[in-house]
């Protein structure tokens, strides 16, 4: 309604709206935050500077890891995604026995059970991972089957 083509003359703001866009926009807000301060939505924002030549800027580029991420779960996310904010690290490197040989597989092993904390995970390629969890099963387990095996 009121759209271009669509026979209705477009909307026409106040000259202290379009100067107050104009001035906040300026100053650093965005689109979404000046019409939170005006009381208009970013959409009515951004046709008020397209009508009245007021140059968008290019967006920033925004943090958009962990909790700033807008779709971000925390605790509630599934087991794959705790795993994929690992991956992110990308060693390929055994923090146990120190090896880095490419043509081996890596694993990211939970220390104590703290799934969501990114910092309770060691990077362990896979036989010491093998390891690690089987004397952690025989620790929770009855039976205690001899020290820590290393690689």
């Amino acid at each position: 309604m009121g759209g271009k083509g669509s026979g209705a003359a477009p909307k026409i703001y106040a000259v202290e709206v379009v100067d107050a866009v104009r001035r906040l926009y300026a100053g650093g807000a965005t689109q979404t935050e000046v019409g939170a301060i005006l009381g208009l939505s970013q959409k009515v924002i951004w046709s008020i500077m397209r009508r009245h030549s007021i140059s968008a800027r290019v967006a920033a580029k925004r943090n958009q890891m962990g909790e700033s991420n807008s779709s971000w779960k925390g605790a509630s996310a599934s087991y794959k995604a705790k795993h994929q904010r690992l991956y992110r690290h990308n060693k390929q490197e055994c923090e146990r026995c120190g090896t880095t040989d490419p043509a081996r597989s890596y694993d990211w092993a939970n220390l104590t059970g703290d799934y969501d904390n990114p910092d309770d995970y060691e990077r362990m390629c896979r036989s010491c991972h093998w390891r690690f969890d089987n004397k952690i099963a025989n620790l929770k387990g009855s039976v205690l089957k001899g020290g820590g095996a290393t690689c």
